[in-house]
């Protein structure tokens, strides 16, 4: 089934064989791991994203119409499931590493690790500064790569609302980094 594209998969499941479940999961599961751990800051909350957007996307596979893509569509569901998560904790996600952040590789020195650790802490407390709908949109859009169309189609919203969320998004983070006292250069590649 690796051969078929996501539609033609969909609509196998829309009609009533679930066999491309396993395929439509194996292609998308760590990315809405990755988007529901990065807007909610808590692994297990995550885990509880991927199970659930299955389980919708299998029980409501009739609302996929075709029109967008699946993983606009996916992605649709884990952002309304993580605002639902956020909402029924009172805004208040636990706090965990933030996956934004790549670990040093094991031929830096200790002092480059010592340094990348202190960034990785200035850049999740700057992330902690931004609006849900405005890390919901640097998410998608510099981390899973979806256009501002295919975001606005996921927040409700328009695209001239999308991009203003990463533009004021973008500007609080190099406001929150530069604040630290960092050169603004040094972040602006680090968001990029």
């Amino acid at each position: 089934m690796k051969h078929l594209s996501d539609q033609e998969l969909m609509r196998i499941v829309q009609a009533g064989d679930y066999s491309p479940a396993s395929e439509i999961y194996e292609r998308y599961s760590g990315r809405i791991y990755n988007f529901a751990f990065r807007f909610l800051r808590n692994s297990e909350a995550a885990e509880d994203a991927v199970q659930e957007v299955f389980v919708k996307m299998m029980k409501h596979a009739s609302q996929f119409h075709g029109d967008a893509k699946l993983s606009t569509w996916l992605f649709s569901i884990t952002a309304n499931w993580c605002r639902d998560y956020l909402r029924k904790a009172d805004n208040k996600a636990k706090e965990a590493d933030d996956v934004l952040i790549t670990l040093p590789s094991p031929e830096q020195g200790a002092d480059r690790d010592l340094e990348q650790r202190e960034n990785e802490a200035l850049v999740r407390k700057a992330l902690a500064t931004l609006t849900p709908e405005q890390r919901e949109a640097i998410l998608l859009s510099r981390y899973q790569g979806l256009s501002y169309a295919e975001i606005a189609q996921i927040a409700g919203c328009s695209e001239g609302a999308v991009k203003t969320r990463v533009f004021r998004a973008m500007e609080t983070l190099k406001k929150a980094l530069t604040g630290e006292g960092r050169g603004g250069s040094q972040w602006t590649n680090v968001m990029s």
